[in-house]
């Protein structure tokens, strides 16, 4: 890697950690009490998170080949079809909590399909699948697998023979 994308990384890291607020026009019912936005922050996400997030991601069955070289009709029909799975998706990453999740996901993603720009949406798709933490449990697999917790320790004691 480069030092600019390291710096870059990093960079996006240390945003991650406090956190990117974006704005969505808030609901009817806030908006007759005077509210007009709501300011809602993503920040880096749990692995609970994570592994709901991808859950949502791999129901819709697309593959990255695909979105390679694809036309705009396909693009449209995939939007028709798997557009609800990944609002879910992207509405699970701001969340970011396990009861907030389980609870919140599915009105926040409606919520977000009716009143949220595609900009935003892709800010916040972006951010969480970019700098997500899949390469901190990549990283995390690869130790544990090195560790071999479980193989018998050659440098102890001689085998014993009977």
């Amino acid at each position: 890697m480069t030092e600019n994308g390291a710096i870059e990384k990093h960079t996006a890291d240390l945003i991650l950690k406090r956190g990117v607020r974006l704005e969505l026009r808030a609901p009817l019912f806030l908006r007759l009490f005077g509210k007009k936005t709501l300011k809602l922050t993503v920040t880096s996400p749990y692995e609970g998170t994570l592994q709901r997030v991808s859950r949502y991601y791999l129901s819709t069955g697309i593959k990255s080949e695909e979105l390679d070289s694809i036309t705009h009709e396909q693009a449209l029909s995939l939007m028709l079809i798997h557009g609800p799975q990944i609002t879910k998706a992207v509405a699970c990453a701001w969340l970011n909590g396990w009861i907030s999740g389980w609870l919140f996901t599915r009105p926040l993603a409606w919520y977000m399909r009716w009143h949220a720009r595609p900009e935003d949406i892709l800010v916040i798709a972006t951010m969480i699948l970019l700098y997500g933490g899949v390469s901190d449990f990549m990283n995390t697999t690869r130790s544990v697998r090195m560790m071999k917790t479980t193989s018998p320790r050659i440098e102890g004691q001689a085998r014993k023979g009977s």
